[in-house]
């Protein structure tokens, strides 16, 4: 009696199309099987990194790119590990992007336009300033709203937002640079650079008043005092 073995081999011998055909199926399995596997597995590795891989960098990354500041601390622990798809959506719903964004949204609406073929009348670019001007009312009456916080623990002081400005400024043409010196909600007053805008930090006066100057108790006159040095705003 043949063994069943015996007739497997016999038929792989003479056929070898049946053959070829079982040694592919057997090859292909295995590759898919592995790349399942990998696939899985990277998979996997993404969700991980999404529900437990953002760091400190990334956050901060991400405040950047929406709201144009770094993390502020609370922010910062809060979303550590997060998910970013959740860390975005908690932005998009937040308040700070809703009247910051209606503003950038109302400036982008004059670039769009600016660049459309054509030249706006004076009607249409008030039309646009308009909407710029009453974002940024919308946005000031909201930061109305907040409660106070001490003036250094803000994350983006004047002297970091002239620097962003000068930055923006720099990359400029000639005729560029000319009309941003001329300011945009008040056509009458010229800015000038943003590196000639005095800034005064909050943070670098004194949080207590100067005490006020000692009368001499002696009538002889004596020499001028130099008056006492103050912080000085950077410039």
């Amino acid at each position: 009696m043949v063994k069943n073995q015996d007739i497997i081999q016999n038929m792989f011998t003479k056929n070898r199309g049946i053959h070829i055909a079982f040694v592919s199926l057997a090859v292909f399995g295995a590759l898919g099987w592995g790349l399942a596997i990998h696939n899985g597995s990277s998979a996997n590795a993404q969700d991980q990194l999404g529900a437990g891989g953002t760091d400190g960098d990334t956050i901060d990354a991400l405040y950047d790119a929406v709201f144009h500041r770094p993390a502020d601390s609370g922010g910062k622990i809060f979303y550590l590990g997060k998910n970013i798809k959740q860390i975005l959506q908690d932005f998009r719903n937040s308040d700070e992007q809703r009247y910051y964004g209606a503003l950038f949204k109302a400036v982008k609406s004059y670039e769009e336009a600016q660049r459309a073929p054509g030249t706006l009348t004076a009607d249409e670019k008030k039309s646009y300033t308009d909407l710029i001007d009453s974002a940024l009312s919308n946005l000031l009456a909201w930061v109305d709203t907040l409660p106070d916080q001490a003036a250094c623990n803000g994350v983006v002081g004047p002297d970091v937002a002239r620097a962003a400005v000068q930055a923006a400024y720099d990359r400029l043409n000639a005729a560029g640079k000319a009309k941003a010196e001329g300011g945009l909600l008040n056509a009458l007053q010229r800015i000038g650079p943003p590196s000639g805008i005095a800034i005064h930090p909050k943070c670098l006066r004194s949080p207590s008043p100067s005490p006020s100057p000692t009368a001499s108790a002696s009538p002889t006159a004596s020499p001028t005092a130099s008056p006492t040095a103050s912080p000085t705003p950077h410039q």
